[in-house]
Order: C-alpha cells, then structure tokens, then sequence
C-alpha cells in the first residue's frame, strides 16, 4: 500500500519516540522529496506504524486527543483506513 502524508503528519511522525530504522529513513526521503509524501508500506510495516501512532499519542483530561498530537491520530486512521 502507499498512503500521502500531510506535512502536519509527516512533523508528528518526525517528532515521535521510538522510530524504526526504516521509518527514519523514509521520513528523510520524504522530506528531501517534498510533496507529495508518499510513503509505501508492506504489511509488516503498516502495522508498526499503526502501533508507533498509537503509543505517541497523548490526551488530555477528558480523553480527547491533545492538538499537537491530533496528526499522529489521523495518520493511525489512515493507515487502518488502507489496510
């Protein structure tokens, strides 16, 4: 699959934790390459992005994504979304 980041997203996900080896180097291409980000994803990965989403986002009190963080939150339903 390959799915087309936003530059929001591609920010999120630069600031994320814990980034596989292959995930830095596509953040790299993507930004060398500018837009369209486009980022192809085996299976394998995709979960793996998914699950890298899922443990940088943060809520606030009441349960609802915190802005900043919203990105990484659109970008988790994109991958399930393409899956």
């Amino acid at each position: 699959m390959k799915i087309t980041l936003t530059q929001d997203m591609l920010d999120a996900l630069s600031r994320a934790t814990d980034k596989p080896d292959w995930l830095v180097t596509e953040i790299g291409r993507m930004r060398a390459g500018g837009e369209p980000f486009e980022l192809p994803l085996g299976p394998e990965q995709s979960t793996a992005l998914e699950e890298l989403c899922a443990m940088n986002i943060r809520f606030d009190a009441t349960g609802t994504v915190r802005p900043e963080h919203q990105p990484l939150e659109d970008l988790s339903n994109l991958v399930m979304d393409n899956y």
